[in-house]
């Protein structure tokens, strides 16, 4: 951003003789796109073979080198609006910081997502974290480094499905058993009945379907305990059957590996050289104080994000989700957040190609 900040106010004298020329202005700003582009990619290559050299780490040199370019070009488009859009270079440095310094602060790492929307019955990432591309950017390079390096790629879909089926079993169904039991217990004493507990049980059965293979639609009363009782006893009885089966896979596979790689000893060391264990606190989000909370009736995870799968089918998703739903497919988190910000970087270029910022308040200018 600060390296593209100045190209286009200190030719201001040319553009103002190319205009009374009548020389393409689209064709000067994609000759700044085009050099910028050139400039971001040779730097992120520089950026991600020192990076990768002092980590130590060789994997994905590719994917890292992708989503850093595409950051980078963000910024530097974002830069080229400002030298467009602002008057000095005094007023370009002033707005750099102001910029800036949201990117850092919202990119997800520095400030919890869950402390912003802590109401929020899905979870998902709030919308002002959205807005920022540091926030796409860091949490393709996560979740992606996490996921489909050497060592847990080959893994990472039995894990996911072995994780995944075990927090909703020992979360969603227990929690929900939990409630059922308190709610019965309050009406048999004769206690004020909290309603909560009614609301979380309405609001989770039907998700049950989602999650668990082969139960069919919960059809009855709520208020029904008996009924419910057996219905989540049902569901608890084939998530613990089919988490039987995956373990039972996984291990399969994992001694099929250590097989292919050349033994114990040869399966650590790849396990030691790819396996970063701060990276899996911070996608499995290990420091929280309850894995679910209630918020308004509805259960919430509050970890293992990296596991688990959106409930929401618009694209949203918690922060480090493997995957963003729309409608009935599922998209890896890389590509959707690349493309959100090529969303975005053509946005910017659609601005500095129309100049439409300075035509408008030109025009508003010569109104006053």
């Amino acid at each position: 951003m600060s390296g593209s900040a100045e190209e286009i106010i200190k030719d201001r004298a040319l553009l103002q003789r190319e205009k009374f020329l009548h020389l393409s202005y689209g064709s000067y700003i994609f000759s700044k796109m085009s050099f910028m582009a050139i400039m971001t990619l040779i730097q992120t290559l520089l950026f991600t073979l020192v990076g990768q050299a002092v980590i130590g780490f060789h994997d994905l040199f590719l994917v890292w080198w992708l989503i850093l370019f595409v950051a980078s070009f963000l910024a530097a488009l974002t830069g080229l609006l400002l030298s467009q859009m602002l008057s000095s270079v005094v007023s370009i440095y002033i707005t750099i910081p102001l910029l800036l310094i949201p990117q850092i602060l919202l990119c997800g790492l520095v400030i919890d997502f869950n402390d912003i929307s802590g109401n929020s019955t899905t979870g998902n990432v709030p919308a002002i974290g959205n807005v920022f591309p540091s926030r796409w950017a860091f949490e393709a390079l996560a979740v992606t480094t996490y996921t489909d390096n050497e060592y847990e790629k080959p893994f990472f879909d039995l894990d996911r499905q072995k994780y995944s089926n075990e927090f909703l079993r020992l979360s969603f169904v227990y929690f929900m058993q939990s409630h059922l039991e308190t709610w019965q217990d309050e009406i048999v004493k004769g206690k004020e009945v909290n309603p909560v507990h009614e609301q979380v049980l309405t609001n989770e059965l039907p998700y049950l379907v989602e999650i668990v293979d082969g139960v069919e639609p919960y059809l009855g009363a709520v208020s029904d305990y008996a009924s419910v009782k057996q219905y989540l006893y049902t569901c608890d009885s084939l998530m613990a059957r089919r988490g039987n089966e995956i373990t039972l896979e996984a291990d399969r596979q994992l001694r099929k590996r250590r097989d292919a790689v050349g033994g114990r000893d040869a399966f650590l060391q790849l396990k030691s050289d790819y396996h970063n264990t701060r990276l899996e606190e911070i996608v499995c989000n290990f420091g929280v104080r309850s894995t679910i909370d209630v918020v308004n009736g509805h259960l919430v995870p509050r970890t293992a994000f990296i596991y688990l799968t959106p409930r929401s089918k618009n694209g949203s998703a918690p922060f480090y989700s493997p995957v963003k739903c729309v409608g009935q497919h599922e998209i890896p988190t890389l590509w959707f957040n690349l493309f959100v910000q090529a969303i975005m970087a053509l946005i910017v270029a659609v601005l500095l190609c129309t100049n439409i910022y300075n035509k408008v308040l030109g025009k508003f200018v010569k109104r006053r």
